[in-house]
């Protein structure tokens, strides 16, 4: 198993030399133009359903057609990939807005359900505008075994050596342990509708997802409308995650960062 505390950053944390600075002093980078800042890349992302707009995320500006279609697919606005025509991207002052081409039927219901507020990269669901909405779509799944944990150290290693700093990773699999796909995004919720959207586009169905991040409520409910029979994060999920799991008899996996497997929940 990898050791723990490497599956958040793509290489080990490389050891202090004799002159690294105290954590009492500061690199000054006040005058450094953004551009050579390393870190993460986000903006607002506005998903239009034909000229309705119905939520802005903030979103890693990457894969977004995919994010498009797995954020629509998790919402319960489309069923199957086939209903959407175009996807347009276009640059807006301080963001992006992309335009998916959906029957008048679906902009309708887009026009009914869409957000009261913005949603950020850590909270996809932030301003949905009623409850029942949040558990919507939920279903139990067909009985599955859980994989073996084989599968599971071999993705934790995948996690290790593809993790990149400050970005969130959902790791799709096949039910024999082979990777399909990966998506990348600074948030969870952004980075599983990549993968969804990517397995729907070339329809490879997804067996296991493993995710470096802990487990909401979101995630679950995203996995379940996917047919996705087992998901696996790195950290603890919270209890309501966990509750509506066994409800939807869902494989769900606690990796514990790669220093053990617990099994939360299971087909």
């Amino acid at each position: 198993m990898p050791r723990p505390g490497w599956l958040y950053f793509s290489t080990p944390v490389r050891q202090r030399s004799r002159t690294a600075m105290s954590l009492s002093d500061y690199e000054d980078a006040t005058q450094t133009p953004n551009e050579q800042l390393q870190g993460p890349s986000e903006l607002p992302v506005t998903l239009s359903f034909n000229e309705t707009a119905y939520a802005s995320v903030l979103a890693t500006p990457e894969a977004l057609e995919h994010w498009a279609v797995g954020f629509a697919f998790s919402e319960g606005m489309i069923t199957r990939a086939s209903q959407v025509g175009e996807i347009t991207t276009d640059r807006l002052r301080h963001g992006v807005r992309v335009r998916m081409s959906v029957p008048a039927h679906i902009e309708r219901l887009a026009g009914e359900r869409r957000r009261v507020t913005s949603a950020s990269s850590s909270c996809g669901r932030c301003g949905s505008a009623e409850e029942a909405q949040m558990l919507e779509g939920l279903q139990r799944l067909p009985a599955s075994r859980p994989p073996v944990p084989a599968q599971l150290e071999k993705a934790l290693e995948k996690l290790s050596a593809d993790g990149q700093p400050g970005l969130h990773m959902a790791l799709g699999f096949d039910v024999d342990g082979q990777w399909l796909g990966s998506g990348v995004d600074i948030g969870r919720h952004n980075a599983l509708d990549k993968l969804i959207g990517a397995s729907l586009v070339e329809n490879r169905p997804i067996a296991m997802v493993l995710l470096s991040s802990r487990c909401s409520l979101e995630l679950v409910q995203k996995a379940v409308r996917a047919g996705i029979p087992t998901l696996a994060t790195l950290s603890h999920p919270s209890p309501l995650a966990v509750d509506i799991a066994r409800l939807c008899a869902l494989n769900l996996i606690c990796c514990h960062r790669g220093r053990r497997l617990t099994l939360l929940s299971s087909g």
